[in-house]
């Protein structure tokens, strides 16, 4: 095993270019992705209405303007389709009596923040009219019984911090799959130029080989996962806590999950260009799915949902940010962990058997 791993190590260091590659566009990628800061400004509303006076659309504003975040404005129709038209503002409402709607330039980040207020803002208006109709004689008054104050872990900069750690935990684990599919590029090399079949005909057990092929694609991994999360961590810094066990075991059962994988691949492609142009399509859709590019939250087609309960990525992610942010303990990701471990036991298995076959046909 040993022997193995040491010429395995050997090879590497004659070539490390790969490695350092992936490394550096882990770290690049994330420092200029990470580095972006979430919008947090007082967004702006311009409230028109078609059917109400400038007094009663004045009253609806200030009750909108309750939530010192948002900054609503009483205009017209025509002006507000003009900045709409002229893209000054992404979208304006349009209040009536006992309802209201948005026109809508183009798709705004803010605009689900802003319907949400709006509603709750008519929801509360209408249930005191229907108390005031019910009870004509009582003077209706509305009293604040719970104050909530936000901490430094809500709104705009918790958005922030989730947001560059999504960046820094998918990018990472995105390269990471290159880096170890790419080297397992090696295998099927060997297996082309017969030195695979030496190597099973040599006087070391089978295990022996496999396990140290192994190891080193998993030690290469953990070694480029640790090394970015420490130069980026200190060049974002972005601070992922002192709960380092469930982070460490999470990393080790992705790589294991992904160095199985790679091992599948190699059994069922043929030639080493086949497999470089297969994992780039793997890799790429694996992040897309698990939710290492976008927030996993936005799709809603029950069948890429699917899809993504099936990559090792989004396992990982969810894992990673749930200890980061929620302080997650082993227990807690019990089941996430399980996934990955039956992920990679498959795939192994898979992969080996079909390797074992290939050898002696």
């Amino acid at each position: 095993m040993m022997n193995v791993f040491t010429l395995q190590w050997k090879r590497l260091m004659k070539k490390p270019f790969l490695v350092l590659m992936f490394t550096g566009l882990t770290i690049l990628f994330v420092f200029f992705m990470g580095g972006m800061q979430i919008d947090d400004s007082s967004v702006d509303v311009q409230v028109y209405s078609n059917e109400l006076t400038n007094e009663e659309v004045e009253e609806w504003v200030d009750r909108f303007n309750e939530d010192e975040a948002m900054n609503f404005e009483v205009t017209d129709y025509q002006t507000a389709e003009e900045n709409i038209r002229m893209n000054d503002v992404p979208f304006a409402l349009e209040v009536t009596e006992d309802n209201y709607q948005f026109l809508v330039g183009h798709e705004n980040e803010h605009l689900q923040a802003v319907d949400q207020h709006v509603y709750q803002v008519f929801s509360e208006h209408e249930r005191l009219e229907e108390v005031r109709e019910e009870f004509p004689d009582r003077e209706i008054d509305v009293t604040e019984f719970l104050s909530i104050e936000e901490s430094e872990g809500s709104g705009a900069a918790r958005a922030n911090t989730e947001f560059q750690l999504t960046v820094l935990i998918g990018m990472t684990l995105y390269f990471s799959v290159f880096t170890i599919l790419f080297l397992q590029t090696n295998l099927l090399e060997e297996k082309r130029n017969g030195t695979w079949d030496r190597l099973i005909m040599s006087p070391l057990k089978k295990t022996q080989i496999y396990l140290g092929n192994l190891f080193h694609y998993f030690l290469v991994g953990i070694l480029q996962i640790g090394l970015s999360f420490f130069i980026l961590t200190n060049l974002l810094d972005i601070d992922i806590g002192t709960n380092y066990l469930p982070m460490i075991v999470v990393v080790f059962s992705f790589i294991f999950a992904i160095t199985a994988l790679g091992i599948l691949l190699v059994s069922l492609i043929r030639t080493p260009q086949a497999l470089q142009v297969t994992i780039p399509i793997v890799a790429t859709a694996m992040a897309m799915l698990g939710g290492a590019f976008w927030p996993i939250d936005i799709v809603q087609n029950r069948f890429v949902l699917f899809l993504g309960e099936l990559m090792p990525i989004k396992h990982s992610l969810e894992s990673m940010m749930n200890i980061i942010i929620n302080e997650y303990t082993l227990i807690d990701i019990i089941q996430p962990l399980g996934i990955l471990l039956l992920m990679g036991t498959l795939f192994m298995g898979i992969g080996m058997n079909l390797m074992e076959r290939s050898t002696k046909a």
